[in-house]
């Protein structure tokens, strides 16, 4: 589940409209908006007005009856959530809950300059959603309770979607004393041989900047939990990072207090490396109850691909599945803030490979339901998106083992450009299939129905009003259009199913 609910019917209005606009490479006319949005055109007209004055990284134009998004070079999807992360007091009140620095909603509805009416408003709205991920929302005084594993993920998605960097994240912090969170992490990744990847180490640093506001709380990871055998770094890193501790969040860090800061490893949550794995395998009966269900997954997956995997990349495809969605409760729900990232890249996968990306849906949902775990169709979502972006080429992997297609192609073109254009075709279109060309003899008159039941369907350069309204065709300009190869791989993945 997404936290959109918590924001106000404009703000979600205004966010839906950037973000049909951003999907939409043409543009959208007036109407189809109105349509989608839900509203008169006075309100889109405000709407497009407000964005283009509150801020310049997105602006909205028209040309030619057309509503297009223009955005500010270097700029990524990611600002717009960030900003309405940011902009929005819904979302304000959420980040001073970690803080806990208000005792009552008088004293935070000062704090964000609201009045304690719609402070009030906003927390009770606030409250139904935290609910259904499983945190409870305590009034005093303010603060957050539950599973402490979902809550310092819930912040770490959160912080993820505000904070385009380390830098933002730590606004209040020095340079020396970021310097010595960042040297933890990349110490401890060092010395335990862990992955060196952009992703985790920025992951660490947040969970870290979480975990730290948690303990000054008293709020603490279960130390029963943190039994993994990893190496802390050396002495000096250490009471740098211990100094960070003290001057900044005013706490005495203990050892035990930064393997919780480094709870995500610590308590096995994050995988990496065959001895990290081992161990967790030896001590977790948990973690090895998942590892066989989760193998059990990747086989079926491996056998939709031929069988392609090796056994190392089985067992790494494995862990990868388990890091994803051990964090929360098998009977949790998922969390994203408001980028649904995963998902939007499957619907967008299923516009042109429908059926192979259906085939993964289906054993994902499968799994979920014959072992009665992580059952909302978010966490079936996103191991389909786990399985599929894990496997190089797997797309393709997944259409050669359709039933086998034969596409006629006629065209007027020479022998070699005609060559040219059924080789682009087989390059650029996903799915078990072959081009065939019409034979001589039959070039200079028309194709009967005895012939075109030889194929599956046809691919055509002209005009065919003498074919069946019913027979599967596709007409293609001389040189492959973007428009052309999306009506191709539709062709070829309803085929296929």
């Amino acid at each position: 589940m997404d936290f959109r609910e918590i924001l106000g019917t404009s703000s979600l209005r205004r966010l839906r409209l950037v973000e049909l606009l951003y999907a939409s490479q043409v543009g959208l006319p007036s109407d189809q908006l109105l349509e989608e949005l839900d509203c008169s055109l006075p309100i889109l007209l405000k709407d497009i007005k407000l964005i283009n004055d509150e801020q310049d990284n997105f602006n909205i134009e028209k040309y030619k009856g057309l509503y297009q998004l223009v955005i500010k070079p270097h700029v990524s999807i990611n600002r717009l959530y960030s900003e309405v992360v940011q902009q929005s007091p819904e979302f304000q009140i959420i980040e001073e809950l970690l803080y806990e620095k208000y005792p009552s909603i008088g004293d935070l509805a000062n704090k964000l300059f609201l009045s304690s009416s719609n402070a009030q408003r906003y927390l009770k709205k606030i409250e139904g959603t935290l609910k259904k991920i499983g945190i409870q929302l305590d009034y005093r005084p303010l603060r957050l309770e539950g599973n402490e594993s979902v809550i310092r993920h819930f912040f770490y998605r959160y912080f993820l979607e505000k904070s385009d960097s380390l830098e933002s994240l730590f606004g209040e912090l020095l340079g020396y004393q970021v310097k010595a969170i960042t040297d933890l992490v990349d110490q401890f990744i060092q010395v335990n041989h862990l992955e060196n990847r952009h992703i985790f180490r920025k992951r660490l640093s947040f969970n870290i900047y979480v975990s730290l506001w948690r303990i000054k709380n008293g709020r603490y990871y279960p130390k029963e939990d943190l039994i993994s055998p990893l190496t802390l770094p050396d002495d000096e890193t250490l009471e740098a990072f211990e100094q960070v501790g003290l001057e900044v969040f005013r706490i005495r860090l203990s050892k035990e207090q930064i393997k919780d800061c480094l709870w995500l490893s610590y308590a096995d949550m994050l995988v990496f490396g065959e001895d990290q794995w081992k161990s967790a395998m030896k001590q977790s009966r948990s973690y090895r109850d998942l590892y066989q269900k989760h193998y059990g997954l990747v086989e079926k997956f491996n056998s939709l691909i031929g069988n392609t995997l090796k056994e190392e990349e089985k067992s790494e495809l494995t862990v990868v599945l388990i890091n994803d969605q051990r964090i929360y409760p098998t009977k949790g729900r998922y969390i994203d803030i408001l980028y649904r990232q995963r998902t939007i890249f499957l619907k967008k996968m299923m516009e042109s490979h429908y059926q192979a990306v259906k085939k993964v849906l289906k054993i994902s949902e499968e799994f979920v339901k014959y072992y009665r775990i992580y059952q909302e169709d978010d966490f079936v979502w996103n191991y389909a998106y786990l399985l599929i972006t894990m496997v190089p080429k797997s797309l393709n992997l997944l259409a050669s083992y359709d039933k086998s297609l034969k596409l006629l192609l006629i065209s007027e073109l020479s022998p070699t450009e005609e060559t040219s254009l059924a080789e682009q075709i087989e390059e650029r279109i996903y799915g078990n299939f072959k081009v065939y060309y019409v034979e001589e003899r039959l070039r200079d008159i028309k194709i009967g129905k005895k012939e075109l039941r030889k194929y599956d369907a046809l691919v055509t350069l002209s005009s065919v009003e003498e074919i069946s309204y019913d027979y599967p065709t596709v007409i293609i300009d001389p040189y492959l259009t973007n428009q052309n190869i999306v009506q191709l791989q539709h062709l070829v993945s309803n085929l296929a199913g």
